[in-house]
């Protein structure tokens, strides 16, 4: 998606979220309010602000500030409290993660389907970051650029095949595939927990790769891939070659001033002679065609005026 399109659904997704929170909210404080038996003016005289402040906070009106939904939850005895849950898949991610999605795309034999955050079925907007198909096997594949809870990722990793297998045939074999970075920190982390890890994910990184790059080769299973970010051309490799530039620049300035007058420089201008006006010489008596007269204009005219007299 381009950046205009993700700003646009962030905006429609994040309003949207914001008056459901609200609409809720002011339905639960209002069963809170008539269960302590207390008034939307008490309400409001006790937090300072106009019972048409209360009145529509209760409506869901979601312009009415945090401060005072905490303080008007605060009179009734409640607890305010903003949550936040990950239910769906990111809108953007960081630039190892595209690197690494980048790197296994680059693995994978042509015979493989891809879906890119294809869809998983159930509630919320949850997607695998690559799904790939063929013939009865269907992979799920979630690149983690780093991963912080390692039970999180692995209940995850479960829910969503469970989804999609749920949605497909009995023949059908879904598998889950966790791909990480080669980091100090995910060694670490794997090493730490290693049966948690091979009960998880048996299938290693040499029979997955096996698996990804042949045509006829049996999918091994639930595994973990290890994949670097895919490498791109850094601004240091730019400006190493525009140095290069300017050092085969500064050497053609060199060798053309090393050239014999009446040579063509480096643009194709013709260098003139120290000596000349501009106009084009007649060859010098004496001298033989063809070589170049390296002495001093005086001593030329001498041996000019010393050949006419014999």
């Amino acid at each position: 998606m381009t950046t205009n399109t993700i700003s646009r659904a962030a905006i429609h997704d994040g309003d949207r979220q914001l008056r459901r929170t609200c609409v809720r909210f002011g339905d639960e404080f209002r069963e809170i309010r008539l269960r302590v038996g207390v008034s939307q003016a008490a309400v409001a005289r006790a937090v300072g602000v106009a019972r048409s402040v209360i009145c529509r906070l209760e409506q869901g009106d979601p312009d009415v500030s945090p401060r005072i939904r905490a303080r008007a939850a605060a009179v009734l005895g409640a607890d305010f409290r903003i949550a936040i849950y990950a239910e769906a898949a990111p809108m953007i991610h960081d630039a190892a993660h595209a690197g690494i999605v980048e790197a296994v795309l680059a693995m994978r034999h042509p015979s493989w389907g891809v879906t890119l955050e294809s869809p998983v079925p159930g509630p919320g907007r949850r997607s695998s970051d690559i799904r790939l198909d063929r013939g009865l096997d269907t992979i799920l594949i979630e690149v983690e650029s780093r991963v912080r809870a390692l039970e999180a990722i692995i209940r995850e990793c479960a829910e969503k095949r469970v989804a999609v297998a749920a949605s497909m045939g009995p023949e059908r074999r879904v598998h889950v595939v966790l791909v990480l970075p080669p980091t100090r920190h995910h060694k670490g982390l794997v090493a730490a927990h290693p049966r948690i890890v091979a009960t998880a994910f048996p299938a290693g990184h040499d029979a997955l790769s096996r698996a990804l790059a042949d045509s006829s080769a049996r999918w091994p299973g639930d595994g973990m891939l290890w994949v670097a970010p895919a490498r791109r051309r850094s601004s240091g490799e730019d400006h190493r070659a525009v140095d290069v530039d300017h050092g085969s620049a500064r050497s053609s300035s060199r060798s053309a001033r090393s050239r014999p007058s009446g040579t063509t420089g480096r643009r194709g201008t013709k260098l003139s002679d120290p000596y000349s006006s501009g106009k084009p010489r007649a060859p010098q008596v004496g001298t033989p065609p063809g070589t170049h007269d390296t002495r001093s204009k005086p001593a030329a005219r001498s041996s000019e005026a010393a050949t006419l007299a014999r």
